[in-house]
């Protein structure tokens, strides 16, 4: 059996037809790479080396679609690429390629997390930590844009703002009790409050 290379009716990149099986797009980009040309009869594992190549480039396409929109962790990416039925292999392959190219960045996606977070409904360390590591971020990662977010002006700014809005619905004694809630320690409430009073 073999395949055979025709041109797309829009002109814009190629279709490989295989006897008994689905046709199937490479872009124009493979097919100048791979010094194809139109009509040309090529073997069944040439067209399956084609499809998968192109199945890889359109993999990283799709990751970097995602990226475009938000920072996202691997894990996230793993599992968008998995619904769209991409391989296990050509997903593990495109996500190291992006971490090496510093495209894709879990310590970018901390940062972003976190500061998304605070803006929001602010929280301590102990409850981001939480959900950073549940959302795929390394632990390292996690201790460092924590560290970073949490310097002691911003904690004093975080504690503020969730105090304020729980003394809306209660007294202070409650009101600090939600804020262990929230993931603040005893010790960062303390230390923000009596700064606050100052």
């Amino acid at each position: 059996m073999s395949a055979t290379i025709e041109r797309k009716a829009s002109g814009e990149g190629y279709f490989i037809l295989q006897e008994g099986l689905s046709p199937f797009f490479i872009t124009t980009h493979l097919f100048l790479s791979s010094h194809l040309e139109v009509g040309q009869k090529i073997s069944d594992e040439m067209a399956d080396s084609l499809r998968d190549e192109q199945q890889s480039l359109n993999c990283r396409e799709q990751a970097l679609a995602y990226l475009a929109r938000r920072e996202h962790t691997g894990l996230e990416l793993r599992q968008k690429l998995l619904k769209k039925n991409y391989a296990e292999r050509q997903i593990t392959q495109t996500l190291d390629l992006l971490s090496q190219q510093n495209l894709l960045s879990e310590y970018r996606f901390a940062q972003s997390y976190i500061l998304s977070r605070q803006r929001k409904n602010p929280e301590g360390k102990v409850l981001l930590r939480q959900r950073l590591l549940a959302k795929g971020v390394n632990r390292e990662d996690a201790e460092r844009a924590l560290q970073e977010a949490f310097t002691e002006e911003l904690l004093i700014e975080a504690v503020g703002k969730a105090y304020e809005v729980a003394l809306r619905k209660d007294d202070a004694e409650v009101a600090r009790q939600k804020l262990q809630k929230r993931g603040f320690t005893l010790s960062e409430i303390r230390f923000a409050l009596e700064r606050m009073d100052e």
